[in-house]
């Protein structure tokens, strides 16, 4: 398993805990490691590409780079121009500071990215720590510190297909050896999002888009029931959002 070529990126930037965590953790699996990732925060993204922005790219270290990008820029340059000879074996997006759960993946640049990655037939995974169910206030990665290297194991050696991405969602319970499931993704009653508008110094209006979590739509066996549960989730999502339901209900 140590030939096992590994790209490794984020939303929340080349400085993130996240991902050097998630860095220490691959290592344990793998010497060919390749980190590239966005400068600053790039969360909410989703599968954003820059299509209308040039792109920077910088070199820290020895296969570790930053870029001016969105998460997605980062997994499609790595493909298309610094590892085009030779393409990851599995990309891994995270550790996020924060959960990926139900709505989120909609607008989560974690999944975004590895979503990427399964675009081009890589098996991908993405890793979000979630803070401030269980524990609030406290450093929650103790959490996903405990239980990475143990689902990162069992992840790698798991049988699916390359164009489905795992999410995994870390609950902020710090013990070592929580157990797993795998779920579906959940839907909340209530929307996550908040639109505040505010005055700034010059008398002009501006908007801020931020959280305010609810516990709602915890239905069984989804990721939200998972976490809230303690328990880690996994949730395999792919690209394909054909309603399948509604096309077997039809008649043409």
């Amino acid at each position: 398993m140590k030939d096992l070529k590994i790209l490794i990126t984020n939303d929340d930037g080349i400085n993130a805990p996240g991902i050097k965590l998630l860095n220490k953790v691959a290592r344990e699996f793998s010497n060919d490691i390749t980190i590239i990732a966005p400068e600053r925060e790039q969360s909410g993204r989703s599968q954003a590409m820059s299509l209308s922005d040039i792109i920077r790219l910088r070199q820290l270290d020895e296969n570790v780079y930053s870029i001016s990008g969105t998460p997605t820029d980062c997994v499609m340059l790595a493909i298309k121009q610094l590892m085009k000879d030779d393409k990851p074996d599995l990309i891994l997006s995270g550790v996020n500071r924060g959960q990926n759960l139900a709505d989120d993946i909609n607008y989560s640049g974690t999944i975004g990215a590895a979503m990427e990655g399964a675009i081009h037939n890589i098996k991908s995974i993405a890793f979000s720590q979630v803070f401030n169910i269980h524990n609030e206030g406290k450093n929650a990665f103790d959490a996903s510190e405990k239980n990475l290297s143990r689902m990162l194991n069992k992840l790698i050696e798991l049988d699916y297909s390359n164009n489905v991405v795992l999410n995994v969602n870390f609950p902020d319970v710090f013990e070592k050896d929580l157990p797993s499931y795998f779920t579906c993704q959940g839907k909340r009653d209530v929307p996550a999002h908040i639109m505040e508008e505010r005055i700034d110094p010059r008398g002009q209006k501006y908007y801020w888009i931020g959280f305010k979590r609810a516990m709602g739509g915890v239905e069984p066996e989804t990721d939200l029931a998972c976490i809230y549960d303690g328990k880690i989730s996994i949730t395999p999502v792919s690209a394909n959002r054909t309603d399948m339901e509604f096309i077997a209900k039809q008649k043409i």
